[in-house]
């Protein structure tokens, strides 16, 4: 028993001192008991009600304890003032430009450099990329 003891307090200090604690639900820290008890069982030479612990743990916790997440998608992050700042100039527009100036000042600089008409595809890229930006920074303040 003081093996197990000494085995789940190591446990619970990483996923403390690695921050996992605080973003874990509440079925992975019943998935946790359930995944100590299993060893408890298995440690006691009851194996098939251990094995079956351990299986329902892994199930509750969904894998994601010890094991993170791949196919959850990032996050979109706010663009920073500066990425604003160089979409502005980018397509060379003032700072309370609204969607009519956005969009026209876009579609000339577009017209000028696209690869159709002999001009960058990464510059292309970029201007539609500070277009878009725009247009984000546009709705979530509520200028639009």
């Amino acid at each position: 028993m003081m093996a197990l003891l000494i085995f789940g307090g190591a446990i619970l200090a990483w996923l403390i001192l690695s921050g996992k604690a605080k973003t874990m639900t509440a079925n992975q820290w019943l998935a946790l008991a359930v995944a100590l008890l299993g060893a408890n069982f298995l440690r006691g030479s009851n194996w098939i009600m251990g094995g079956a612990m351990l299986a329902g743990a892994a199930f509750l916790s969904g894998w994601r304890i010890l094991i993170p997440a791949r196919d959850d998608e990032e996050p979109k992050r706010k663009p920073r003032n500066f990425e604003l700042d160089r979409a502005r100039s980018l397509l060379g527009i003032s700072d309370d430009a609204g969607f009519i100036e956005i969009n026209a000042a876009w579609k000339q600089r577009l017209a000028e450099h696209h690869p159709d008409n002999g001009g960058d595809e990464q510059l292309a890229k970029m201007i539609n990329r500070a277009r878009d930006i725009l247009l984000e920074e546009l709705e979530a303040s509520g200028r639009r």
